[in-house]
């Protein structure tokens, strides 16, 4: 079995694209001591909605992970927003990563059998992964070794569907990280309607525009400029800025206003996308007055770095799970900066595409003359 998997880690979700399907669940694992009672589950129902209730072991280790995670009242670690934020190192996007291709592996099997599998033989995966961390964390020291991190050995993940077991061996042929941000670049390159102005916008056109990049995640906002899919050295921005940080802010009064005790940030976001809640229009209430401030944060960063850069900026283009929410602070004012400074602003309207976005351009990457070139290299020992 071979995947190609566009892996997008956020501080709140993980967007994956693997062999052209999309994925999307909570960044979050619950690490248990021991498994429940599975045998009343049924698995057929969890072969289908595999990436929701993903029970798994890594390296003798049992972990819930994402959705599964988050309700089943373990409590959860998710990927802390701050300056702590180090996704290189982090267990949890080793496990979940590991924990979702082994999942959609053994999914692979029942919708190629049109039947529960047999656990006896060892599932066998070979992956090439296209990942991506923060641009202003970004070496290319760091991107080889969260390259490593994946392709050092063979791993080997138990997947729990019921009562039965799936062991699953996935050996990474090739991992290349490349900036956040700059991934966008390569969405905007396959998919150029995304950005609507200039009209008639193509791929051979997009490739001299200049782009500032405002990429809005849940713990940081990402302000890359670039021209095509390459990045300018002295323009690779970051700051501490996005909606997780408001939610730490407003969580714990949240908390206690309410008698909540083990509402995690994951829950708090979910209160606030789901309209039909019945905590929605409170959090909303206590979340957006902090979403204001880290607006204001981001709009002075962004004029700061146009300034900079002289207002050679072409487009700026907005994006990001965090930029759904923090529309209504953030447009109108940014807008206005950008008629003033003769410049193009494209705040990507479709929330899928906003929150997909960077796992869409990891993907084109991934199937891109580019990325095979990359691999050949790497596989033939030639650096570069």
């Amino acid at each position: 079995m071979q995947f190609l998997v566009a892996n997008d880690n956020g501080n709140a979700e993980q967007d994956l694209v693997i062999n052209g399907q999309r994925i999307s669940a909570p960044n979050v694992f619950a690490r248990v001591g021991k498994l429940v009672n599975l045998d009343e589950l049924n698995p057929e129902y969890v072969l289908k909605h595999i990436h929701d209730n993903l029970i798994v072991s890594v390296e003798g280790a049992i972990y819930y992970v994402g959705a599964y995670a988050l309700s089943s009242g373990q409590r959860c670690r998710s990927i802390t927003v701050g300056v702590d934020n180090d996704k290189v190192s982090s267990d949890i996007v080793y496990v979940n990563t590991l924990a979702h291709i082994a999942g959609e592996a053994v999914a692979a099997c029942y919708r190629e059998s049109g039947a529960v599998p047999d656990t006896g033989d060892a599932i066998k995966v070979h992956v090439d992964m296209a990942t991506a961390i923060p641009v202003s964390y970004y070496t290319k020291a760091k991107a080889a070794a969260f390259a490593e991190k994946f392709m050092h050995k063979q791993h080997k993940v138990t997947v729990y569907v019921g009562a039965k077991e799936y062991v699953v061996f996935i050996q990474f042929d090739f991992v290349k990280a490349i900036p956040e941000g700059v991934t966008a670049a390569h969405a905007f390159m396959h998919r150029p309607t995304l950005i609507h102005q200039p009209e008639n916008l193509s791929a051979g056109t997009f490739k001299t525009l200049r782009v500032l990049h405002i990429a809005i995640g849940e713990g940081t906002t990402e302000f890359p400029i670039t021209t095509g899919i390459s990045f300018k050295p002295d323009f690779i921005m970051g700051t501490h800025n996005g909606n997780g940080h408001a939610i730490e802010r407003v969580l714990d009064p949240f908390k206690r206003d309410f008698g909540l005790q083990s509402v995690t940030r994951q829950d708090f976001s979910r209160y606030l996308r789901d309209a039909a809640h019945k905590y929605h229009d409170a959090a909303m209430s206590y979340f957006m007055p902090a979403l204001e401030d880290e607006a204001e944060e981001i709009l002075t960063m962004a004029e700061q770095v146009i300034s900079r850069a002289n207002n050679e900026v072409d487009v700026v283009a907005v994006y990001g799970g965090g930029s759904i929410l923090m529309r209504e602070a953030l447009e109108k004012r940014l807008m206005a900066f950008c008629t003033r400074a003769k410049i193009e602003l494209a705040y990507i309207d479709d929330p899928s595409d906003a929150v997909f976005l960077e796992a869409e351009g990891l993907n084109a990457f991934i199937n891109s003359p580019l990325f095979q070139l990359l691999g050949d290299k790497a596989r033939s020992g030639e650096k570069g």
